[in-house]
């Protein structure tokens, strides 16, 4: 109870000494009109950095947990105005390290050994016993962790590793914030906010990161995906090293975005297609991708190669999710306003019946234009999930994530290659052709669902011709259902053909995942109708 308190005066005092109160309270009330708050869309992009910055200087003051909070805020355009997104998306670096011997502390890795008589027994290692050599000064310091170069069994490696006592202040933090955010949402009146979800989302993303080994399970799934391709870099998890506090994995040598040397152009343009490609393959051909691929997170090795880093935050997408998500970005690249309407309609299931959709269209249409013309400002581009706010549409968070990644991505490949246009890149990975593939891959899930549906309902569609069991369709008699049979048996062999025409398919355009399941299900199909040609009289 003590420990609270004293946790309430600090955070009032630096609430207080940033003047937070009187800041946002005139950011969010300007833009107020008989007591309702005007959607984030409509707030300016300047003249509040100020505001901004005094947010994110006392977030970073109040810790760990805060410092989350502001970049979990970050991602969030639907309630957070761009020049506050824009401060807010600073928290992502710059965090002063703790001591190496304050970390080296609170880190020991069990070992077993054996004495002088042969007996075994049990005791625990330190950082500086575990590796041939450690430096002292961190590589990096976040929030939560920081990270150390090491050499083990000759190999040069990254050590990521918790600071002390973190699990203690979040869980502390977390129950403040659950008492303190519902005032802040009443006293700012921010429409869309729900500090309760906020706070589980929070609770949830906190209770991933301080976890090493989950961040190992995301770094060999990273892994798998890209083995064949020789130009993307991974680095290798040393599991026997790893544990909830601390993760062991390959040191990547290299510059990243951010600190690289000057390219040629035409590295450069080739460095920034190669990211783009990475990461288009990451959301729409596996689902699982980097939600946070900043410029300090993608290391360029030098060889025409390049590496990714920090697999903590990651997104995932389901299957129909990434399908409608390819449809509305490709529309927004294209600059079709009506496909993006549909996709985007289909994406937040609602209807025209559920949306004003003139008006929806033609704000849409505005934001597409805009972004054709490049015109996006900075800390700006998470438009559409202000649009759908301001309609109160359900925007999936997984969509959010990812129109920010996209984002990022377009800005460090900006950064590398100031001509480069994702459009391009997009357009060639997403040519008819790519359309095609993602169209046959939706079909054929849907129509193995239903062929599986049918072989589970063959025994009853036998056993109903066998025992003069009533017709599956009420009304028709015993005589109509054979009569019919040969046009059952004969639409039963035609679909055998399209399985197996759809498998070859599906192997021209390089779906091969899924073209071998129809030889199986097409020799299933075949077997009941045999069966069934068997039983009739």
């Amino acid at each position: 109870m003590f420990e609270r308190s004293r946790r309430v005066v600090r955070i009032t005092r630096i609430v207080l000494k940033y003047h937070l109160i009187s800041s946002l309270l005139g950011f969010y009330r300007s833009f107020s009109k008989g007591g309702m708050l005007i959607e984030p869309i409509c707030a300016p992009s300047e003249g509040w950095e100020v505001e901004g910055e005094r947010l994110r200087l006392a977030l970073t003051e109040l810790g760990p947990t805060f410092i989350k909070l502001g970049q979990l805020l970050s991602q969030r355009p639907d309630i957070v105005p761009p020049p506050i997104i824009a401060e807010l998306q600073k928290l992502q670096s710059g965090v002063a390290p703790l001591p190496f011997e304050e970390i080296s502390r609170s880190v020991t890795f069990p070992c077993e050994c054996i004495s002088e008589t042969g007996e075994k027994y049990s005791t625990c290692k330190r950082l500086e016993d575990v590796f041939e050599e450690i430096k002292k000064e961190p590589l990096a310091s976040g929030s939560i962790a920081q990270i150390y170069r090491a050499k083990l069994n000759g190999h040069e490696v990254a050590v990521k590793v918790l600071k002390p006592g973190i699990e203690r202040v979040i869980d502390a933090d977390l129950k403040l914030l659950s008492l303190l955010l519902p005032i802040g949402a009443k006293l700012l009146r921010v429409k869309g906010f729900n500090p309760d979800v906020l706070v589980d989302e929070l609770s949830i993303m906190l209770k991933n990161e301080i976890d090493m080994r989950l961040e190992a399970l995301h770094i060999e799934r990273f892994l798998r995906n890209f083995e064949d391709w020789d130009n993307i870099v991974i680095p290798r998890v040393y599991w026997e090293y790893t544990n909830n506090r601390v993760i062991v994995m390959d040191f990547i040598k290299g510059s990243t975005v951010s600190s690289r040397p000057p390219l040629e152009e035409e590295q450069a343009r080739y460095y920034a297609n190669l990211i783009t490609k990475a990461f288009l393959k990451m959301v729409y051909i596996d689902g699982f991708f980097h939600a946070d691929p900043h410029s300090g997170n993608i290391v360029l090795l030098g060889d025409g190669k390049i590496a990714l880093l920090d697999f903590g935050a990651v997104g995932r997408l389901r299957e129909e999710v990434k399908l409608d998500a390819l449809e509305v970005f490709y529309a927004f690249y294209q600059g079709d306003v009506s496909k993006a309407l549909k996709g985007f309609m289909r994406l937040v299931g609602v209807t025209e019946k559920d949306l004003d959709v003139d008006a929806f269209y033609a704000d849409l249409d505005e934001l597409i234009e805009k972004f054709q013309a490049g015109r996006f400002e900075k800390g700006q581009g998470d438009n559409l999930a202000r649009l759908a706010l301001k309609y109160g549409l359900p925007t999936p968070r997984a969509f959010v994530v990812l129109e920010r990644a996209i984002l990022l991505v377009e800005g460090v490949c900006n950064d590398l290659y100031r001509y480069f246009d994702i459009r391009e890149t997009i357009a060639e990975q997403f040519s008819v052709y790519e359309l095609l593939r993602a169209e046959i891959k939706r079909g054929a899930k849907r129509l193995t669902d239903a062929s599986v549906k049918l072989i589970r309902n063959l025994p009853d569609i036998v056993d109903r011709y066998v025992e003069d069991r009533p017709p599956l369709i009420p009304g028709a008699n015993k005589q109509y259902s054979h009569s019919k049979a040969p046009y059952v048996i004969a639409a039963f062999i035609a679909s055998i053909g399209l399985l197996f025409s759809l498998g070859t398919w599906l192997n021209v355009f390089k779906v091969q995942e899924l073209s071998v399941v129809y030889v199986p299900i097409a020799a299933l199909v075949l077997a009941a109708v045999i069966t069934i040609i068997a039983t009739l009289k």
